[in-house]
């Protein structure tokens, strides 16, 4: 049967029930049947203790973590949430949804059906003519950013760090991701018109649809709860978006109202010193944001050997240079400095190459690795193309560790006296550690008292041409920095405390997930469920620790 020659209903039915037999789906399958045996029966139950009067929307990442998902929304059922599921198309994630008695599941694909695709691509193909890379992030539909969710969709694809609108191939693409990204935009306001939240959970809102629907309730001002992984295996990040605007807020960062608190609280070495153990075994471990497992297989280097391993000048300062990757989600976090992560980039190794009054040290980021095995890449990275693109030969004061270094990033807090990084969880911990931290855009822990921020390119290039000039950070500053670390590393997790929940240390950090829960009584007592309850219940921003013992 050629399904091409269906309506669109029959075709989407067609292509549903093939999708029972097609190998991509093998995966989820397996899952369905691991999680049949695991899960207690009792989850298939309600678990509200009262009618529902709220509704719940879960923009599932699909089959990949479905079970932690649905383990936070049963903790939700006793608020009175009625749950309901968005997601791409999958044959069996209402199987593995069902497990945990959730039924209400909604496929982007039956919304895309709705509205004709050809038209948008019209539309998309004479937006493109005439227009720049910078008028297509941009672009906005009825207050949701399609430029920047076509771009980001794009730039993912091809791991590229930019589009060129000269290039047929990207054009091709741009073309096709920015009819994608008006369809998705369409699309969320028939989901939102049929379901009706008052709620919405999202994880990863850099990419269509997930990103237009989040969007549309800022604009509406339906508040939405974004989850993500923590730094080390167990424990997740939780923080509340409610108001248009709050979009560009970095979800690990922290808000005024904690950061007034952690500032105000009562301080002392002990405090710090319990953040130094807590970075120090993560990295150790190589548990360090394993998610991604940035710190697999790695080597903590003491400081003369690694200074010998790079063949560091002993005599000179080291900065470190952290780049971002081009790709992945860059629009969404606040005000660059530059155009992008790689302008920055570019403009940041030049110059280095022009000052060799310091060691300089280009540490690729080793969530490379992983990503790339997890999406099918085999092509080079980025940004270690970079360099060799800008610089040809590299001089000998600057060196490179690429992603695939033995040298575990924790060893580098001994040699490095300077930072540079636009945004990077690097900054926190560098500037924990009494290091100058040079930021290169808003949006998570600059303007706080403890890292070099800028109010222009000029002034940013001015001083990392002079960089070794810079003077030691001041005891009120590392204070700060340490504060601010305590707060997102130690205060802002939530423990998954009834869960064996973490990454395995091989070539695409499998998930492993176990209940340790048997019966309800064991899964509502557990402090995972209470702390949840009471951070939505509270309305605030940050999911904010409340077992840990801070004064």
């Amino acid at each position: 049967m050629n399904i091409g020659n269906l309506n669109p209903a029959l075709r989407l039915w067609a292509k549903k029930t093939a999708g029972h037999y097609m190998p991509r789906f093998a995966p989820s399958k397996d899952k369905y049947e691991y999680l049949k045996q695991i899960i207690p029966r009792f989850m298939r139950d309600s678990l509200a203790d009262r009618e529902a009067d709220k509704r719940l929307l879960l923009m599932s990442s699909g089959s990949y973590d479905a079970q932690t998902e649905a383990v936070y929304m049963k903790a939700l059922e006793s608020l009175g949430y009625e749950i309901h599921v968005a997601t791409a198309y999958d044959p069996f994630i209402k199987d593995i949804f069902s497990l945990f008695g959730i039924s209400r599941i909604y496929f982007y694909d039956d919304y895309f059906s709705r509205i004709p695709l050809n038209k948008l691509r019209s539309e998309a193909e004479n937006i493109i003519d005439g227009s720049n890379e910078q008028d297509i992030l941009e672009l906005s539909q009825n207050g949701i950013m399609t430029g920047k969710y076509a771009a980001s969709s794009v730039m993912r694809q091809t791991r590229k760090s930019s589009f060129d609108l000269k290039d047929e191939l990207l054009r091709s693409l741009i073309i096709r991701q920015l009819a994608q990204s008006s369809l998705a935009a369409e699309s969320a306001e028939n989901i939102l018109g049929d379901i009706r939240p008052d709620l919405i959970w999202v994880n990863d809102r850099g990419y269509s649809p997930v990103g237009q629907i989040f969007d549309l309730c800022m604009k509406r001002n339906i508040p939405a709860i974004q989850r993500c992984g923590s730094h080390k295996s167990g424990y997740e990040i939780l923080k509340r978006y409610s108001a248009p605007g709050m979009g560009s807020i970095h979800h690990h960062s922290l808000s005024a109202e904690s950061w007034e608190h952690i500032k105000n609280m009562p301080w002392n070495e002990a405090l710090w010193q319990e953040v130094y153990k807590e970075l120090e075994s993560t990295y150790k471990s190589g548990d360090w944001f394993s998610e991604v497992g940035t710190q697999f297989n790695k080597t903590l280097y003491n400081k003369e050997d690694l200074i010998s391993k790079l063949s560091l000048d002993p005599s000179k300062k080291t900065a470190v240079i952290y780049p971002h990757m081009f790709w992945d989600a860059t629009f969404f976090w606040g005000k660059d400095l530059f155009r992008d992560y790689y302008d920055w980039y570019v403009a940041v190794i030049k110059t280095a190459a022009d000052n060799d009054n310091l060691n300089w040290v280009i540490k690729i980021h080793p969530a490379n690795i992983v990503k790339a095995r997890r999406d099918n890449y085999s092509g080079g990275h980025g940004e270690l193309k970079a360099v060799y693109d800008t610089l040809g030969k590299v001089p000998g004061h600057i060196k490179v560790i690429e992603p695939e270094s033995d040298i575990n990033t924790f060893s580098l807090f001994q040699i490095m006296d300077y930072c540079l990084t636009v945004r990077g969880t690097i900054g926190i911990e560098s500037a924990a550690m009494g290091i100058n931290t040079l930021t290169a855009g808003t949006g998570r822990y600059d303007g706080l008292g403890f890292t070099h921020d800028f109010d222009s390119k000029t002034a940013y290039m001015e001083c990392i041409r002079a960089l070794e000039q810079v003077p030691p950070m001041t005891e009120k500053a590392v204070e700060l920095a340490r504060r601010y670390a305590y707060g997102v590393f130690m205060l802002r997790p939530i423990h998954l405390d009834l869960l064996e929940h973490g990454y395995k240390q091989d070539e695409k950090g499998t998930m492993v997930f176990r209940p340790l829960f048997k019966n309800r009584g064991e899964f509502e007592e557990s402090d995972f469920v209470q702390g949840l309850r009471d951070f939505v219940r509270s309305g605030s921003e940050d999911y904010i620790n409340s077992f840990h013992n801070v004064t």
